[in-house]
């Protein structure tokens, strides 16, 4: 019988190109040369890593799969542009598997086999770890790399070959929330803690694709340090980042305050976060109230990470700070975007639900920093954010219906909700985009990308219509 692989994709939208051609090409060659296999594929949005990454493993058993190969959704594997492989000559990019398989069935106690890739930004750091002589682990310099097959402590999850036993032998849950160790670290550990072994061939070389859609790759890697050194150096290069990133400081120094602990205890704080009595309560109003500071903690966590980085970065340069604004934070919890805006000048209004853990604490910062603000939808608005909110409203219609009568002509909805792949969070009660999508157009919002919905005259253009 042929062992079976699942090729396990976690997800966000906006793939770049480089990514999804090559991926095709992968699994085209993948059913051409590796026909001693079954091949099996899952691809789950995310947006939280493990989630999708747990997901992926129930897929791949339910398959009845002997490996797992997880690939990200930002790498290039044939970043070389190889020809296609031919027995008895140099092998091609999508041969990397094949090795990787080897090594599974012949290293003693093998669990995870890892190509090597490289961050994307800053020092383009090697993508593998050793654990300290006094513990913890470090990120494994150069000199370090034979070029060959060498055990680590972890190896990258954006290309690693999981043996399937191991997910029966650790249990569940596989992967866990992010608050201290990445998803990787966290597979690599368990491994270890079983007595299996966690290598790397680090002769395997992936790509990985930045924003600015180049690959990281051996051939470009120096440059680029270069590069984000010189960028670093000039004030014009730094894309305000600075201002940005002070943003979240003060947001984590707040909420360092106001629950008296230092971060490693709000990390540990935030794994108190449990959804699992959502349906012990007769309303989600009542279920939302009764979080208390685990919840506040477990946004400190949330929006710590890349993504929210990234998040709040694009969601400020929507709005020009500098001139006059009115707008409201709708399903605000601990608001550090909206914040961050009132921090700038901006009149804002902060709507949530009272007792909650994040909003009671936005209620504090606003004394403790003196900001003069509202916490009743009032209007009209030049803008309402809805950041991580329409989908835990069951009734989204009257939500929206509050927010469209709020808003002036020409006022705008800023939303993540679009980007929001995340189906199977359980607070996440209310993700039919293609309905909401239609309701605001039928109001007369409509969209100038996926995250600015514009709210027009509907007797204007009615008018025009008419007429045209």
């Amino acid at each position: 019988m042929k062992k079976r692989i699942c090729v396990g994709i976690p997800c966000y939208d906006g793939v770049s190109a480089e990514t999804l051609d090559d991926y095709m090409r992968f699994m085209f060659y993948v059913g051409r040369h590796y026909t001693e296999y079954d091949f099996f594929l899952s691809i789950k949005s995310k947006s939280e890593q493990f989630r999708a990454r747990n997901s992926i493993v129930e897929s791949a058993m339910q398959m009845g799969c002997d490996y797992l190969l997880m690939l990200d959704d930002d790498h290039v594997l044939d970043w070389k542009e190889c020809p296609v492989y031919e027995p008895n000559t140099e092998r091609g990019a999508y041969e990397f598997l094949r090795v990787l398989l080897e090594h599974m069935q012949t290293q003693e106690k093998a669990a995870i086999v890892g190509a090597l890739y490289y961050h994307r930004g800053g020092d383009c750091r090697p993508v593998i770890m050793k654990e300290g002589k006094t513990g913890g682990y470090y990120w494994m310099r150069d000199d370090e790399i034979t070029n060959e097959l060498q055990e680590v402590a972890v190896t990258g999850g954006g290309c690693m070959l999981v043996d399937m036993n191991l997910f029966s032998r650790i249990g569940q849950p596989w992967f866990e929330p992010e608050f201290e160790l990445g998803t990787d670290l966290q597979i690599c550990k368990k491994a270890a803690e079983e007595g299996l072994k966690v290598y790397c061939d680090t002769s395997l070389i992936i790509g990985h694709v930045l924003s600015r859609r180049e690959v990281v790759s051996p051939k470009t890697r120096h440059r680029l340090i270069s590069e984000s050194t010189e960028v670093s150096k000039s004030y014009e290069g730094m894309d305000r980042d600075w201002e940005n990133n002070s943003a979240i400081t003060l947001y984590r120094l707040d909420v360092e305050e106001y629950l008296g602990l230092n971060p490693d205890q709000i990390i540990a704080l935030s794994g108190d976060y449990s959804m699992e009595d959502m349906d012990d309560f007769d309303s989600h109003i009542e279920y939302y109230a009764s979080k208390g500071k685990e919840q506040l903690a477990r946004q400190y966590w949330f929006h710590s990470t890349p993504f929210m980085r990234e998040e709040l970065k694009s969601i400020l340069s929507f709005i020009n700070a500098a001139q006059d604004g009115y707008g409201c934070d709708y399903g605000c919890g601990s608001s550090p975007i909206g914040f961050e805006l009132a921090l700038r000048g901006q009149q804002m209004d902060f709507i949530d639900i009272d007792g909650s853990g994040a909003y009671e604490f936005t209620k504090w910062r606003a004394k403790h920093r003196n900001i003069d603000c509202g916490w009743e939808l009032k209007g009209p608005y030049d803008y309402v954010l809805l950041m991580d909110s329409i989908e835990h409203i069951s009734d989204w219609e009257g939500l929206l219906e509050q927010v469209i009568a709020a808003l002036k002509t020409d006022g705008a909805i800023i939303t993540n909700y679009f980007r929001n792949m995340d189906f199977e969070n359980k607070e996440h009660v209310s993700m039919d985009h293609a309905a909401v999508m239609q309701f605001m157009k039928d109001r007369g919002v409509y969209p100038l990308n996926q995250s600015i919905w514009m709210k027009r005259d509907l007797d204007f253009m009615t008018k025009k219509e008419g007429t045209g």
